[in-house]
């Protein structure tokens, strides 16, 4: 089904902003930042701007169906293509872009989701999410899931790639109420490594946090510079150039599927896994490889290792 199809199920409020303006920007420290004031398109903050692009959606069901009732987005973030999976089902999946060359110097994006009782959204991005130099201004990703009760989300971003010179950070936050499905896959890598630049950004942050109810069920942060590191001796790394975590919660994820995991765990030596429950219920998933395109692939089938029996629907497939 195209989008102008199911657009029309329901009342949708659209509001996209793209107008921007800019200021030259200045090399200033992070107290200068904080320190900054509001504007229309970011943080002014002694002469810079820090500029901020928002993207938000709202789903609901319809007629047993997941449907999009509200979104708004601002330049350079979009949402990209919808479409009805294969097979039927309630679900709904939906791409994002950055019309952009990727998250710039002063760059700072912000997603929020809100999925409804009983909906199912698929979503993933059309390309990686690329880290620029930021000479002057660092840059930030910040996403935040809200699931109602009984809602199901499947995120399947692509790579998180840091370039030479960026320092920057990207933030995942899922809340879930009672019931809730959530499946989410974070895939780095340590630089665009075809060009050789392995290791040769100057920060990056990144922190996930899932919440049950009121409980904390992961809380994962990681963190490097390279300049003093030495990431290559990195017992987090071991030598490998990207990094994977799958995080799968679940009503009902126990013992059981834990060993359907790990019998999907790469045995090649090309990539190495381990899996294993946690504490609130669910299983966590963590992958070092070579590749990003390996680890995505190797991620969406230790998924759909269970999916078939916790959604009752076929494997997961996301058509790019």
């Amino acid at each position: 089904m195209n989008i102008n199809t199911w657009m029309t199920m329901l009342p949708l409020r659209i509001s996209i902003h793209t107008a921007m303006t800019m200021a030259q920007l200045t090399p200033i420290n992070s107290s200068s930042v904080l320190e900054g004031t509001a504007t229309n398109t970011g943080i002014h903050a002694e002469g810079a701007v820090m500029r901020r692009s928002e993207l938000r959606a709202t789903f609901a069901l319809q007629g047993g169906r997941t449907i999009m009732t509200d979104r708004f987005y601002s330049a350079p973030l979009r949402f990209s293509r919808s479409f009805r999976p294969p097979g039927g089902g309630s679900g709904l999946c939906i791409y994002t872009s950055d019309v952009s060359p990727g998250v710039l110097n002063g760059d700072h994006y912000h997603s929020k989701w809100h999925l409804d009782e009983g909906t199912h959204v698929m979503l993933s991005s059309t390309s990686a999410t690329r880290l620029h130099p930021t000479p002057s201004l660092p840059s930030s990703v910040n996403h935040h899931f809200q699931l109602q009760k009984g809602a199901v989300l499947e995120y399947f971003p692509e790579c998180v790639i840091p370039f030479k010179g960026s320092s920057s950070s990207l933030t995942a936050t899922f809340h879930l109420e009672e019931q809730a499905i959530l499946a989410y896959a974070d895939v780095w890598s340590a630089g665009r490594i075809h060009r050789g630049e392995s290791f040769q950004f100057n920060k990056y942050r990144n922190l996930t946090e899932i919440w049950q109810g009121d409980q904390l069920a992961v809380w994962d942060r990681f963190g490097m510079e390279p300049g003093s590191d030495e990431p290559k001796q990195s017992a987090a790394l071991l030598g490998f150039t990207h990094t994977a975590a799958l995080w799968m919660i679940a009503p009902g994820l126990g013992a059981a599927e834990l060993e359907l995991v790990r019998s999907a765990l790469p045995q090649d030596g090309r990539m190495l896994a381990g899996a294993s429950l946690l504490a609130s219920g669910g299983i966590g998933v963590r992958l070092l490889g070579m590749a990003a395109w390996e680890l995505q692939e190797q991620c969406l089938q230790i998924w759909n290792t269970v999916r078939p029996d916790l959604l009752g629907s076929e494997i997961l497939a996301f058509r790019k």
